[in-house]
């Protein structure tokens, strides 16, 4: 497991995020034999990247901890192993389904927000597909920030995965702390899908 610290800065006081980046050898190891019981072969899941951040410091208390985790998931989807260009790349806003009816951008909010994410078998009949998340902790809007969703930090992550003389291969991607340019990349997709809510590029 690799162990990433970002440092960032909430309601004007600083603070270290803690990325631990790993591979999933076990269903246990990340929780995923909670859906034994159902279709869906967790055995699947072995290979695959797992992401845990949390704040590990912060020097503030009680609501200046509030925070919230939005996470973009790009799919670049190739039709032959070999393909230098995908046949089509599509992002979206990574939330939970009920979550997205409501209108609501995040994977995770709380005092402080803390966010977790093993992907496993997306390829969905496509030859090859290359998943990568950009993942942003960002300020939770309130009175206090205007009800502004702001950029604090980011990472990207994710997988390739394919299948190999019938066998699956996941093959996971570095972990990259990233910009403020990331964030404002994807600042179109969220303002078209969930209009509702401000968003700036930076607290600052």
């Amino acid at each position: 497991m690799t162990e990433t610290l970002i440092l960032f800065e909430l309601n004007r006081k600083p603070g270290i995020l803690k990325v631990c980046y790993d591979v999933s050898r076990s269903p246990t190891e990340s929780g995923l034999d909670l859906f034994a019981a159902g279709s869906f072969d967790v055995k699947m899941c072995l290979g695959y990247p797992t992401m845990r951040a949390f704040v590990s410091s912060y020097d503030g208390k009680g609501y200046f901890t509030a925070s919230a985790w939005i996470q973009i998931v790009t799919r670049r989807e190739f039709a032959s192993l070999d393909a230098d260009a995908p046949v089509a790349i599509v992002p979206s806003v990574d939330t939970h389904p009920i979550l997205a009816e409501l209108g609501v951008p995040f994977f995770a909010l709380g005092f402080p927000a803390e966010i977790f994410d093993a992907p496993c078998n997306n390829l969905n009949g496509l030859a090859r597909l290359e998943w990568i998340a950009d993942t942003f902790l960002v300020t939770m809007p309130s009175r206090a920030n205007n009800h502004q969703i702001s950029y604090l930090v980011g990472f990207r992550w994710g997988y390739v995965e394919y299948d190999l003389a019938g066998e699956r291969q996941a093959e996971s991607s570095p972990l990259v702390v990233t910009d403020v340019s990331a964030w404002r990349k994807h600042l179109p997709l969220l303002r078209s899908q969930f209009g509702r809510w401000q968003y700036q590029e930076a607290e600052r």
